[in-house]
């Protein structure tokens, strides 16, 4: 599946917006076969509501597949749920998708395209039931903190995005970046960090979630500690 406008991400201008954004060098060669599972936004992109079957009664959204790891087991087990996974980088996104083609999931998709501004522009009031973002670039450096994920003017997006009783799960081995992130996220007063959730949520196990993702797999045999946050949308 492609929209009408396939121009190249990286000459594409929603992909710049707030900061250039990070793309991923190439992945291994191979076959890819994303069949209709991958979408292209180009410079209008379709909204959630195009992409999202109506049949299902939550949506969910992971803001960086990367290789879609988290996307293909969330898919498996969550099979009355629709995920859309957005990834910046094309070569990632079709990885992904070829994966989800393969395995013949159907309440998945990927799309290209930049995650906060389709958050933004794209997903009408209480759309979602929960968003996702595992490992994003922590930027370490300081004139490049700006282009994080987390930056206080991502509050109302995601408190417009997620409904009532929806959740923001989050998770990073970086501890400058996750303080950062209980610090925008615990000082938000749409959001309560909930650690009763984020016992259940790794308590469901893989899919559900947190795990599983290439990144967490890597930096658990390094021994990095892995923070892990679940933030409950309160009531509107």
């Amino acid at each position: 599946m492609t929209s009408p406008d396939t121009d190249r991400p990286a000459h594409n201008p929603r992909m710049h917006q707030g900061g250039k954004l990070a793309f991923r060098g190439r992945v291994q060669d191979g076959d890819v076969r994303p069949g209709d599972r991958l979408v292209l936004g180009g410079k209008n992109p379709p909204t959630l509501r195009e992409l999202a079957p109506p049949s299902y009664a939550d949506v969910e959204i992971e803001i960086g597949s990367g290789k879609g790891a988290f996307l293909l087991a969330a898919t498996a087990a969550k099979p009355a749920v629709f995920l859309l996974g957005i990834e910046a980088a094309p070569a990632y996104a079709t990885l992904a998708a070829t994966r989800l083609n393969d395995a013949g999931c159907k309440n998945g998709l990927l799309l290209v395209d930049n995650g906060k501004l389709y958050l933004k522009d794209r997903v009408a009031d209480g759309e979602l039931a929960a968003v996702h973002v595992y490992f994003p670039d922590p930027w370490p450096k300081r004139r490049h903190a700006g282009r994080r994920f987390f930056t206080p003017d991502v509050v109302p997006v995601l408190a417009r995005a997620i409904r009532g009783g929806g959740y923001l799960y989050f998770a990073s081995d970086n501890a400058g970046y996750s303080g950062q992130v209980a610090r925008v996220m615990g000082a938000a007063v749409d959001f309560a960090r909930d650690l009763d959730e984020e016992a259940r949520a790794r308590a469901r196990g893989p899919g559900h979630a947190f795990s599983p993702t290439n990144f967490e797999r890597k930096y658990l045999e390094e021994g990095r500690v892995i923070r892990r946050f679940a933030f409950r949308r309160l009531s509107r």
